[in-house]
């Protein structure tokens, strides 16, 4: 019994005919050796099934071959059920373990049975297996850290009895099992983080636009879903804050996708879920007018001060202004019509975020993992972002670039002024249409 199986390494494959067999020899490598391998195909149309063949006899191999395509999520789940090890990693077809990553993760969660997830930090790497960057992800130190950045699913090491008391992955769902998880775990739940980099995490360009939306938008359902139970007694409040043409050049009744950046933004605040009001304050009466013809009783209209419309006049007080009228506001978002991209979905994760966290602000921020950042300091300038001067030229510190947009706030706090905890949401950069940049 002391070669009995402790961890069970469970491989999704769905063509990847290219990788799969450096996946499962990396499996193989180990230098912990108490493993149960798992291969799961996803009725692949490429040759896994021939390279997949080769390992079938193999003592601690099981290959289980889907008769219909049903994805990763469900995938998963049967591969879990299918388990005999106390812990369970998944590992991508087109993803590679480092030799020690398993030893590493065992070592860190046998120390304490309250740890439930071990994760680390990883490689990314090219289709051709070439190094981009190094990336590490954030320690999670005490129940105290605001636990809002989900970790990478992939190559976690995880207590089986943890997976079944949360009725393991959700179906509902075709992707982001990671933050579906995440949110499942976190709260009775401890995770832990080894920093060394214990996998090589392949990145792919096909399809990304399209499947970079798909993945955002589920990411909404998941927060909506722990979120909504919180959202039921909340008044939320959208306000869209317009100059008009008299004092911004902006055009917002510019074409974007045969559609003006305000009426985007409109449509798009009127399919937020829970959404009490939605208020367009302006000093333009001409620019209301036009907009009320189209929208009559949707929404709410404001014909803010000329004076609280400067572009050196005080932003805050013109929208207090605006929501004066209104007996409860719990929830504040505001929405600048100059951005142009599918905010619905976006603007119900901010809110969401906002709920489940206790925030006092959250901010729709992209992601800046090339450029190199500098301050100033006594001593000249000192690199604060990305560390292309360092030894590991690959290894890149990501910033968040606020693009405005979204801003969603705890209306106690934001009257108060007293904004401590803020996180963000992170929006698909290419998707994002800045007018004042048309």
């Amino acid at each position: 019994m002391s070669n009995y199986p402790i961890i069970t390494v469970y491989i999704i494959n769905h063509n990847y005919g290219k990788y799969i067999e450096e996946a499962i020899r990396s499996v193989i490598n180990q230098k912990y050796k108490r493993i149960d391998i798992i291969i799961v195909d996803d009725k692949s149309s490429d040759n896994s099934e021939k390279i997949i063949s080769k390992y079938e006899k193999k003592n601690n191999i099981r290959v289980l071959y889907n008769s219909k395509k049903i994805g990763l999520i469900k995938s998963s789940n049967i591969a879990i059920r299918a388990s005999i090890g106390e812990f369970v990693l998944r590992l991508d077809a087109d993803d590679i373990l480092h030799k020690n990553c398993i030893i590493e993760l065992y070592k860190k969660i046998k120390k304490n049975k309250n740890i439930a997830v071990v994760y680390s930090d990883f490689y990314e790497i090219d289709k051709g297996g070439n190094i981009i960057s190094l990336q590490k992800q954030m320690s999670i130190r005490s129940k105290s850290n605001l636990k809002d950045r989900p970790i990478l699913a992939a190559c976690c090491l995880i207590r089986k009895s943890t997976l079944f008391s949360v009725n393991l992955y959700d179906e509902k769902y075709s992707r982001q099992d990671g933050y579906d998880l995440w949110y499942k775990i976190i709260q009775s739940f401890d995770f832990a983080h080894v920093s060394l980099p214990l996998f090589f995490y392949r990145k792919h360009n096909n399809n990304l636009t399209k499947k970079i939306k798909k993945l955002h938008k589920t990411r909404s359902k998941i927060l909506y879903n722990f979120a909504k139970n919180n959202l039921k007694n909340l008044k939320i409040v959208i306000i869209i804050p317009v100059r008009g043409p008299k004092i911004d050049k902006l055009k917002i009744f510019k074409l974007h996708q045969n559609k003006p950046f305000i009426f985007s933004s409109i449509d798009e605040s009127l399919k937020v879920k829970n959404i009490n009001k939605i208020i367009l304050t302006s000093p333009d009466n001409l620019l209301l007018k036009k907009i009320k013809k189209k929208y009559r009783n949707k929404i709410q209209y404001h014909q803010r001060n000329y004076e609280q419309s400067k572009l050196n006049s005080n932003f805050k007080e013109g929208l207090l202004e605006a929501l004066k009228e209104i007996k409860k506001i719990d929830i504040l978002v505001i929405i600048l019509p100059q951005f142009a991209f599918d905010k619905s979905h976006y603007i119900e994760q901010a809110i969401s975020k906002l709920v489940l966290h206790k925030l006092d602000k959250v901010i729709s921020t992209v992601v800046e993992n090339e450029k190199n950042f500098y301050k100033y300091t006594s001593n000249g300038l000192k690199l604060i972002s990305n560390n292309s001067e360092d030894i590991l030229k690959y290894e890149k510190n990501t910033v968040l670039i606020e693009t405005g947009g979204i801003a969603a706030y705890n209306f106690k706090r934001y009257l108060k002024g007293n904004i401590k905890k803020i996180s963000n949401i992170i929006l698909n950069d290419y998707e994002i249409k800045d007018l004042s940049k048309i």
